[in-house]
């Protein structure tokens, strides 16, 4: 039986060169991928014909019931089609395979072009006048996709160029305005209709001018406070967002049209800095304007004579402490220096002054007028302006009152007949504390001393002798005001006296002078404190353990020395100790 091929032939793709501005265009073709799928333009016809033999004549196929639809014909469907045989024969038999199957020839035709996108890069954009202007850094990417024989190109054209072959995303570096267009085709030859993307580029900064308005004398820019500096900013493309400034290198701020505020700078020289930022974020580059404010009124400050202390931007003053006023001016002179306290009206200064004798808040606001005729306003204007803008104001505490003292007594101690008793080892603990400038430090001193000792931690009176002691304490606060505290504390340091007596009197004693008792007596012993009274009692015999004293010690064995050590407290803690030592009769 002869072999028997099927063929399928195909147009020839051409490409014709391209002029500027006009797309590549591409012939409808065929394409076999590296799998071995056969992929057919659908719109290209379709002869069939058989041979016997790979490079024998060929017979074209002619139907005889469909002729008049065959060689050439058309594929249908978009995606797979088969050319069939009815059933599959074994190249060795010659006969029909077992199971019977049919003979599939695949062919992929495809009549729909890719389809193509793009997409900016996310870069920051503002609509004006219905046109999206992006910033610097725009990229489009392109992604092309084709349901059957797959994307072969992708090309686009910028602003006219000739078409390229898209690789990689396209970068849009300049500012102006950009029309991309761009198709793709797939490996059949299909090509899409051209797309179009319109786009606007800002890449360049605002630019932003500093205008002086009133006094600018020089070429050393100097100003007044009746100058005033306007920042105005342009920006071709995007518009300007915002205009930002600092003075002499402080807090960022944005300018808001308003001229700057130069009342709170000080005489002498200062630097501007300022740039804009438009709505797509190009940045200007920071400009820079020097000038030198002349106030012209004289500088004035004030100087603490005597007690003062400061807080978190809070001034205490103590009764004993004046205000000092003081009034240079580098041009005319001072004429005059005026103050008031809270709110009374203004004055003239002349001396060092003290704050009304009131605790609390006392408000001093002081200026300086100079000789020039920048002072020779009407007393209206004066005061309804010059006073509002030009005038210091100190914010002082007066600290009348030392702080508040107290003590405590920790550890033993005893209360009796209106007198406290403490004992060597008992701690006294002074505190204190100060509502308005805060405690400074604590001191004290015992028995009239001379010296004051400052207070670290609590203390006893150990080394002081058994007696009536006096404290005086004394607290500090931040600007000298001193409280004076005092008790009086008895310090009893002293054991209590040990007696004893035995129930039967003496046998006799020993060589040693050791006294003889018979074995059936009983040891009373007995104490007494002078001051405080006495704690408990307890006894050892013959260095045993120390037991409670309750009534009496017996039940000594007979022929036995014994030394018996009796120990007792007071109500502070003080201890004696009495060795008594004796024999029992045999």
């Amino acid at each position: 039986m002869k072999k028997i091929v099927a063929t399928l032939i195909c147009g020839i793709v051409i490409i014709n060169a391209s002029l500027a501005q006009t797309p590549p265009s591409y012939s409808k073709t065929k394409y076999r991928d590296a799998q071995g799928k056969l992929y057919w333009n659908k719109d290209l016809p379709v002869f069939i014909s058989i041979s016997d033999s790979e490079n024998g004549e060929r017979e074209n196929l002619k139907g005889q019931i469909t002729g008049k639809y065959d060689n050439p014909f058309y594929f249908d469907t978009e995606g797979l089609n088969y050319i069939r045989s009815k059933w599959a024969v074994d190249k060795n038999t010659k006969k029909t395979v077992t199971p019977v199957q049919e003979l599939l020839f695949e062919v992929y035709a495809d009549g729909v072009a890719p389809y193509t996108t793009g997409t900016f890069s996310e870069t920051p954009w503002y609509m004006s006048a219905g046109k999206k202007i992006y910033g610097p850094g725009l990229t489009l990417k392109l992604t092309s996709k084709d349901g059957v024989s797959g994307v072969q190109y992708v090309h686009y054209s910028v602003n006219g160029e000739r078409f390229a072959v898209y690789s990689d995303d396209i970068q849009l570096r300049g500012a102006g305005e950009y029309t991309i267009k761009y198709f793709s085709v797939d490996n059949v030859g299909n090509s899409e209709e051209v797309r179009e993307k319109k786009v606007w580029v800002d890449t360049e900064s605002p630019e932003t001018n500093c205008t002086v308005l009133g006094v600018k004398l020089g070429d050393e820019n100097i100003v007044s406070l009746k100058s005033k500096i306007f920042l105005e900013a342009k920006d071709n493309l995007a518009g300007v967002k915002k205009t930002y400034y600092r003075l002499d290198g402080g807090t960022l701020r944005t300018s808001l049209g308003n001229p700057l505020n130069l009342s709170t700078l000080d005489d002498g020289s200062h630097v501007l800095t300022y740039y804009s930022v438009d709505k797509v974020n190009n940045q200007e580059t920071e400009q820079e304007f020097r000038f030198y404010l002349d106030k012209t009124a004289p500088i004035t400050a004030s100087d603490i004579l005597g007690d003062r202390f400061i807080v978190n931007d809070q001034i205490y003053f103590s009764g004993r402490t004046k205000l000092k006023l003081t009034a240079v001016d580098n041009k005319s002179g001072v004429k005059e220096v005026l103050y008031s306290i809270d709110n009374e009206p203004f004055e003239p200064y002349e001396d060092p002054f003290y704050l009304p004798s009131k605790q609390g808040i006392h408000i001093i606001k002081y200026f300086a007028l100079d000789n020039t005729e920048n002072v020779t306003a009407s007393p209206e204007e004066l005061g309804q302006k010059y006073l509002q803008f030009k005038h210091t104001v100190d914010k002082i505490y007066l600290d009348l009152t030392g702080p508040s003292l107290n003590y405590t007594i920790n550890g033993e101690k005893f209360y009796t007949r209106d007198t406290v008793f403490v004992g060597p080892n008992t701690n006294i603990r002074l505190t204190a504390s100060d509502q308005e400038s805060g405690l400074q430090y604590i001191a004290y001193s015992i028995d009239n001393a001379q010296k004051e000792t400052v207070y670290k931690t609590p203390f006893t009176l150990g080394e002081k002798g058994s007696g009536m002691h006096k404290i005086e304490y004394f607290g500090y606060d931040n600007v000298n005001n001193r409280n004076i505290g005092q008790f009086n504390v008895f310090l009893d340091s002293e054991g209590p006296k040990i007696d004893y007596e035995f129930s039967v009197p003496s046998l006799g004693q020993e060589e040693d002078g050791t006294p003889i008792y018979p074995a059936y007596c009983s040891l009373f012993l007995t104490a007494q404190d002078q001051l405080t009274g006495i704690g408990k009692m307890y006894y050892s015999i013959n260095g045993g353990d120390f037991v409670y004293y309750r009534n009496f010690v017996t039940n000594f064995k007979k022929n036995k020395k014994y030394s018996i050590k009796a120990k007792v407290y007071d109500r502070l803690g003080n201890e004696t100790i009495r060795t008594i030592q004796f024999k029992t009769s045999k």
